[in-house]
């Protein structure tokens, strides 16, 4: 080995051993959960404007590089820019004012561009301006974001790309429409596997409107061949773009998409295996609440994937004292007989921070952990409040409620009442339809006279909606049925 190149490849070698040994070893035998100090747990913190003057004057840069460089290019790229950026300024602030507000959102925003545009700038110089799949930033973007900002990016994208293409417009038909059937399919992605025939929609989708403009004499037959060669491979593009960035922006953006929650809502899940085996009560109760919580998000046109996912998840802190809760108690023994009622008030109390802080540990998306935090809201104690009155007349009622924070989304304020009335209705001994529907409907006046909907931009509508779905779902539950005279 004179060759000091055979050196460096044979140090390399072994040193690509070790780590794969040492990997090896260090393999870990229990659930993956998240690293406090990791780089994917910290929120990102640039500011708006930093990052919007920042992605303005990259995609500038990239847009007037298409062209020949002089004057009026350079002027003419800066005009579209700039209308362009006051456009998408103009229809964020009038229909995605809560974006505007998060950095991490606008960061994404921005990233979507740059990226997006240097990746077309790549395919356009070295394969074929047919070859860039807008479809899938359009598609992340409307899955991560909404679908506002996905048509956003859909449009001013395939704008970019006729624009960059001599003002092309097959270019641009052809790179909205392939976006178009990727948002209209949306809705139907569930798996990461239902990728594939989005991109398969937008691969037909591509051969249509290329035949088209073939037949209407915009291409030889060469060119034709060649533009349906490329139109696939977009497809293929937008299919691995997906795959790749979809997981990635996930998790480094702390974006909930429906394929996440799929994912939540396996019963494999660790919490939920745990759930399953440590607290069995807990377990069906909160099996039985999501049942509740889907229907009636549901009712409301509201996401009943994520209100079924925060159901299956929103009593997990339980698992710290499984005992002291009632319905994982088999026996007469209750654990609260030998404590004050301030000590058993601190227990019940507790299971709220445990289940956000377990949450975390084991990476659960945000918005899921807001809905474990919530779903008490500032609620009375009422039983351990009683009693401790009983004990000293002076006692402090805001000692005996939840820290919160109240609801601030209807998801959270639908699982507030049906975690509530699924507990309240199991509890009744003779459970016909009078007594649940009395039942729901005091349970839930209870908690909008105590303010606990205050937070929340839930309308008397949605609770009179909520109420019935909630009452018919329980009755349901218990299969009520009519006595008939023999």
């Amino acid at each position: 080995m004179t060759n000091p190149l055979e050196k460096i490849r044979f140090w390399i070698i072994v040193v690509l051993i070790r780590s794969a040994r040492k990997l090896k070893a260090e393999r870990p035998k229990n659930p993956v959960v998240r690293d406090p100090k990791s780089l994917f747990s910290k929120e990102i913190k640039i500011p708006v404007f930093i990052s919007s003057v920042f992605t303005v004057i990259a995609v500038y840069c990239m847009f007037a590089m298409g062209f020949a460089v002089n004057c009026k290019t350079m002027l003419a790229s800066a005009i579209f820019i700039t209308g362009s950026t006051i456009f998408f300024i103009v229809y964020a602030k009038s229909r995605e004012k809560a974006i505007l507000k998060d950095n991490d959102a606008v960061v994404l925003i921005c990233l979507l561009f740059i990226i997006a545009l240097l990746i077309f700038q790549i395919l356009i110089k070295y394969i074929s301006p047919f070859a860039s799949p807008v479809s899938a930033f359009a598609l992340i973007s409307a899955m991560l974001l909404s679908p506002g900002l996905g048509t956003m990016h859909a449009v001013f994208l395939s704008l970019f790309m006729g624009f960059l293409n001599f003002m092309r417009f097959d270019i641009f038909f052809l790179m909205i429409c392939g976006s178009i059937i990727a948002m209209a399919d949306l809705h139907n992605i569930r798996r990461r596997a239902d990728f594939i025939n989005t991109g398969i929609k937008i691969a037909v989708v591509n051969t249509a409107i290329i035949s088209m403009f073939y037949f209407f004499g915009s291409y030889s037959v060469l060119e034709f061949k060649r533009n349906i060669f490329y139109g696939l491979l977009n497809s293929a593009f937008a299919v691995i773009i997906l795959l790749v960035f979809m997981p990635l922006f996930e998790k480094l953006f702390s974006r909930t998409t429906s394929i996440k929650l799929i994912e939540l809502s396996d019963f494999n899940n660790p919490l939920l295996k745990r759930l399953m085996l440590e607290a069995p009560g807990t377990y069906h109760h909160s099996v039985m609440t999501a049942d509740i919580a889907e229907h009636a998000a549901n009712v409301i046109n509201d996401n009943s994937l994520i209100a079924r996912v925060g159901a299956y998840y929103h009593d997990i802190g339980k698992l710290k004292n499984p005992q002291y809760f009632i319905e994982n108690q088999t026996s007469s023994y209750n654990p609260h007989d030998e404590l004050t009622p301030t000590m058993s008030n601190l227990i019940l109390v507790s299971h709220v921070k445990d289940g956000v802080t377990l949450a975390k540990k084991y990476n659960v998306d945000d918005e899921i952990v807001n809905i474990i935090g919530q779903h008490h809201g500032t609620t009375l104690i009422h039983t351990f409040y009683h009693r401790a009155l009983e004990e000293s007349p002076d006692i402090d009622i805001e000692n005996f409620r939840y820290p919160g924070p109240k609801p601030t989304t209807k998801i959270a304020a639908i699982l507030m009442m049906s975690d509530s009335s699924e507990a309240a209705c199991r509890s009744i001994e003779e459970p016909t339809a009078a007594r649940i529907k009395d039942t729901v409907e005091k349970i839930i006046n209870n908690k909008f006279i105590d303010g606990q909907f205050s937070d929340c931009p839930i309308t008397l509508k949605d609770l009179e909606a909520i109420r019935d779905s909630i009452i018919s779902t329980i009755i349901g539950i218990y299969h009520i049925r009519i006595e008939y005279k023999e």
